[in-house]
């Protein structure tokens, strides 16, 4: 563990995060405080991955606000492979059409198959999710940015601004939903 511990120059110039920002965002809870050795502060692999998330979360428009509220959901206990898949869960975010779904589930061991059948999952319910959005936006938003005089193009703005959040919203329901699935396969298993 030694190794991987760095010190808070050293941290700022793997991350770009200035020093003033780390002390920062550890005292919002955004990242955990630096580990004492002595007076002396050390930051870690979950360090790192943290300010990442963070960063990268700054850089599709989440206010620290909203990036508050979505870290506080990652658990203390969360692995920096862990805080990466919310990194590669923002990918569609940035435009990043190239996730090979089909690969990364046949890394798994997931047959030909199975990889399509959840791609048909993830299709069909993104149509389901876009076309739902879509007709919330038409029938109250656009009236109330009609009325207070916004144009078109600030709704388009809008609507790409909510991109982050409805994958975050995505994210966080998933999550949930299908740690209340683990729990009730759990509770039915065989003791």
């Amino acid at each position: 563990m030694e190794a991987e511990l760095l010190t808070l120059d050293e941290l700022t110039e793997r991350t770009g995060v200035s020093a003033r920002n780390v002390r920062f965002y550890a005292s919002r809870g955004l990242v955990p405080p630096p580990v004492r050795r002595g007076r002396s502060g050390y930051y870690g692999p979950d360090h790192v991955a943290r300010l990442e998330l963070v960063r990268e979360l700054q850089g599709h428009g989440f206010t620290l606000s909203a990036i508050e509220k979505y870290v506080e959901r990652i658990p203390d206990s969360a692995t920096p492979s862990d805080i990466a898949r919310h990194l590669s869960l923002l990918a569609p975010i940035t435009g990043d059409r190239d996730v090979d779904v089909p690969g990364g589930l046949s890394g798994m061991g997931i047959s030909p198959e199975a990889a399509q059948a959840v791609i048909e999952v993830y299709a069909e319910h993104g149509r389901q999710v876009a076309e739902e959005l879509s007709e919330i936006v038409r029938a109250m938003v656009w009236p109330q940015f009609r009325e207070a005089g916004y144009t078109a193009e600030q709704l388009r703005e809008f609507i790409h601004r909510l991109k982050p959040l409805t994958i975050a919203g995505l994210v966080t329901a998933y999550e949930q939903a299908i740690d209340e699935s683990q729990a009730t396969y759990d509770g039915k298993r065989p003791r």
